[in-house]
């Protein structure tokens, strides 16, 4: 009978002690994220690093209305300047749940300077302005910035022209007057001699295109400063027209 009662105890004991592990809650979830880069800017992909501890499912909120995402660490490209609130909710298997939150800035690339690194000085080996003498056989850079579709004038940049250009290397033209933003589509540049008296009633028969190139000046690779909120990004191409290797740089602040 005493052995029965032993036996019955340890039953119970078992019983006792699975059930207290069924009640015990798992270890509660720690939210935590870090942002690459840091500075972060339309059109640029943005990893969400997931840093959490303990947590089975993870749930984003970037703050624009949309379903969250819930991959564990999301990589993420802006369209819209602005400050936003992202929310990361971390989940334990027993659905507790634990979160972080991060307001983050979204900024743009502000045209802040135009370096003529290399351009064809001569055309195919001739003057620009053949027939001329001294300087005068230089080309009168006119220079053209502008989004390739549909360019409205606070869009534009127009420079020149500049007399018997000869584009050192370092040449830089400062833009401290309109607020140019370089965004994420195709842009054109170019620079034409001009040939003509008065730029301001100049026709088209006054030019003569030096060279010219499209491109996306976002996905043009970039190399920025230490804080990351400043860089250049280089344009280069050999433009067969005038067998010459032309290099353009375009600076920018991110704001």
């Amino acid at each position: 009978m005493t052995r029965l009662y032993k036996s019955l105890w340890l039953v119970v004991l078992a019983i006792f002690i699975l059930s207290c592990e069924d009640d015990d809650p798992l270890p509660m979830a720690v939210a935590d994220f870090a942002v690459d880069p840091a500075v972060i800017e339309v059109g640029i992909p943005v990893m969400f690093d997931n840093l959490s501890t303990n947590a089975a499912r993870y749930e984003w909120d970037f703050g624009d209305g949309q379903d969250p995402i819930t991959d564990i660490s999301p990589s993420i490209t802006f369209t819209s300047t602005g400050t936003t609130t992202v929310t990361l909710r971390a989940f334990t298997q027993d659905e507790q749940m634990a979160e972080k939150t991060m307001d983050i800035t979204v900024r743009e690339r502000v045209l802040t300077a135009i370096s003529i690194i290399t351009y064809p000085i001569t055309n195919n080996g001739v003057a620009w302005d053949d027939g001329e003498t001294g300087v005068d056989t230089l080309a009168d850079v006119v220079i053209l910035l502008q989004p390739a579709d549909s360019p409205s004038p606070d869009e534009t940049v127009l420079i020149g022209p500049l007399d018997n250009f000869t584009a050192p290397a370092g040449f830089t033209i400062n833009l401290d007057v309109a607020r140019i933003v370089l965004g994420n589509e195709d842009w054109v540049f170019i620079a034409d001699d001009f040939d003509g008296v008065d730029i301001n009633n100049a026709t088209a028969d006054d030019f003569e295109r030096i060279t010219g190139v499209q491109f996306n000046p976002i996905s043009v690779p970039a190399i920025k400063n230490d804080d990351g909120d400043a860089g250049a990004i280089s344009v280069q191409f050999f433009d067969s027209d005038v067998n010459g290797l032309v290099q353009v740089d375009l600076s920018f602040s991110l704001e």
